[in-house]
């Protein structure tokens, strides 16, 4: 990576929760940091405590009880946001960027000025790119980070537009009129398979441009369904484009030789047309697949198989 350099920000679940996100692309942005790749994951506050639980004379503040992580981290989601640089110091400029820890003692212009607390402030960023290699481990298992860092060497633009691109679209919803709808709920789980894929399969060569059929596909339905005032009306439209998007993403997970994609994309089917019996396999195919659910979502899915 000559003349370049990369670092990840970790956007923690107050930024999601807020409706930070596209605020927080656009200053990355807007401070050299070019987002080549993104994913939403799920954190728990045991790797979050092993991340910040550096030694006492690098830690500007004491760290919180592991009560508090719990209250917090376990909530998720998180976003997870690849960065590019030119030049040698990415790290440094996500440093800057971000801010103290206390957001009482950020400075205005950085992100953490607009934080909550010290657990609440928005962004985490690595101090250096071997803590970086070694964070993106933690959060996600050697498989995907090596994924991502292939990303970071190369970026492809298609990855760029799968994941960058759809995270906004795929984020939850924590409130408003669709935050209950079953239909968009599948239709965001979709949309969040597919960037998964695109970051794990980049080898498979006639993968991406599947994906971006798929993607485009749920982007148009998600659109559409948002206009739609009613449940029943929206359940009606995305039944009736269920065959549509089923051969898309299967021709995709079957391209990249998934199974546990495929087993998650048949069930998600199942649940949308109504044909699904059980809750449990549902769930667990959602979790192997490593698609991040959250916890609403995962109440209105379950919700269909009992009314």
């Amino acid at each position: 990576m000559s003349g370049t350099s990369w670092t990840y920000a970790l956007v923690t679940p107050d930024g999601l929760v807020t409706q930070a996100l596209h605020r927080l692309l656009d200053a990355f942005r807007s401070a050299g940091l070019d987002p080549v790749a993104a994913e939403l994951i799920r954190l728990d506050a045991e790797t979050m405590v092993r991340l910040y639980d550096v030694p006492t004379r690098s830690r500007p503040v004491a760290l919180p009880p592991h009560r508090a992580f719990q209250l917090w981290y376990d909530l998720g989601p998180a976003c997870l946001v690849l960065l590019r640089y030119d030049g040698a110091g990415a790290c440094a400029a996500m440093g800057r960027l971000k801010g103290a820890t206390d957001p009482a003692a950020a400075q205005p212009g950085t992100v953490r000025h607009a934080g909550e607390n010290v657990l609440m402030n928005l962004v985490h960023c690595p101090d250096d790119e071997p803590s970086a290699r070694a964070e993106l481990h933690q959060l996600l298992g050697p498989r995907r980070a090596e994924a991502l860092l292939a990303q970071a060497a190369l970026p492809d633009d298609r990855v760029r537009l799968l994941t960058v691109g759809t995270v906004e679209a795929a984020a939850p919803l924590f409130g408003g009129p669709h935050a209950l709808s079953l239909p968009l709920a599948v239709n965001r789980l979709r949309l969040r398979v597919v960037q998964h894929m695109a970051i794990t399969g980049i080898a498979p060569p006639n993968l991406l441009p599947l994906l971006e059929k798929a993607r485009l596909a749920l982007l148009e339905e998600r659109d559409e369904l948002l206009g739609i005032e009613t449940s029943p009306a929206r359940t009606a439209a995305t039944r009736a484009h269920n065959g549509r998007m089923q051969e898309l993403l299967r021709d995709a997970v079957r391209t990249a030789q998934d199974p546990a994609t495929e087993n998650a994309v048949n069930r998600l089917s199942d649940v949308l047309m109504g044909s699904s019996e059980h809750w449990a396999p549902l769930q667990e195919a959602i979790r192997a697949a490593g698609v991040y659910m959250s916890d609403m979502e995962s109440a209105v899915l379950e919700q269909s198989h009992y009314i």
